[in-house]
């Protein structure tokens, strides 16, 4: 993809529905959103599920309506979801929880704005052909992989391992602190009060021979003396553009952020990157 050139998110996502009065409260106390601020309904939002130490479990996109609330996974594990809602409610909530059928989702997408400033659309009737809905492209399979890389979105077991926050991998702009109690704030409210991460998700791009890049190898300081060598960061996604070209996601620590340059292990350089949808911390 260039950077000029839009082309179409048409996916299908695992999803989820919350049924009955208490949705709204519910789903206010467990995720990240200000979900009160969001009804009644005028928009698709984007939530963070968190453990209660704070650590980022689920990236979610949600559409209110009465009583009713659908959940769209886009990067988590739904039976984890499933049985996290399922073990905190109780007859009092007056809500229900049921795995639905999934949902196919579109949206526009380019290299210029980030992913979590553009409008999604759920298409309700799957027989309808994208180019009867947008006279748009769909990016094939190759384009999207490299695009969510470019834009950092985190994906489950990678960069959403059970030790990463919403903080370090730029998703702090949809937490919302101000909102009152929730699943994980207290640890979301002490890390903006320190001020203080031990790494961050950044872009990354080399050439070079692809087991120098696989998931959870070390990025290093310096291609040179090992005495001065200084572990950087560990790739979490790693993708192969072409033969011998490959860019990915890695978590760098805070100490090394301001660099650009840094090295394999066999001293291929690698151009490092904010992704194009990190948000600031703080």
């Amino acid at each position: 993809m260039t950077d000029n050139k839009s082309l179409i998110w048409d996916e299908t996502f695992p999803s989820l529905l919350l049924n009955g009065e208490g949705t709204v409260a519910f789903l206010h106390g467990q995720t990240t959103a200000d979900v009160f601020s969001h009804k009644p309904l005028e928009r698709i939002f984007l939530s963070c599920w968190l453990s209660a130490k704070g650590f980022l479990k689920a990236i979610l996109e949600i559409r209110l309506s009465d009583y009713m609330a659908e959940i769209v996974i886009i990067s988590g594990e739904i039976n984890s979801i499933r049985d996290g809602f399922e073990s905190v409610i109780f007859p009092a909530d007056k809500v229900k929880l049921e795995v639905i059928d999934p949902i196919r989702r579109i949206q526009e997408i380019n290299n210029n704005n980030s992913w979590k400033k553009s409008n999604s659309s759920w298409i309700d009737n799957n027989n309808l052909i994208l180019e009867e809905l947008t006279n748009s492209t769909k990016a094939t399979k190759e384009e999207l992989e490299n695009w969510k890389i470019r834009q950092g979105i985190p994906s489950f077991n990678r960069e959403i391992n059970g030790q990463t926050n919403p903080y370090e991998l730029g998703l702090g702009d949809i937490v919302n602190l101000d909102k009152g109690c929730y699943l994980g704030q207290e640890a979301m409210a002490r890390l903006f009060r320190s001020k203080s991460l031990k790494c961050q998700l950044r872009y990354w791009e080399a050439y070079g021979e692809s087991k120098e890049f696989d998931i959870g190898k070390k990025f290093f300081s310096t291609n040179q003396d090992e005495r001065l060598k200084k572990n950087v960061g560990v790739v979490t996604s790693s993708n192969r553009v072409n033969n011998n070209f490959f860019n990915g996601l890695a978590l760098i620590k805070k100490n090394f952020l301001n660099q650009d340059l840094c090295f394999s292990e066999n001293g291929d350089s690698i151009t490092i990157k904010k992704t194009i949808s990190f948000t600031n911390p703080f």
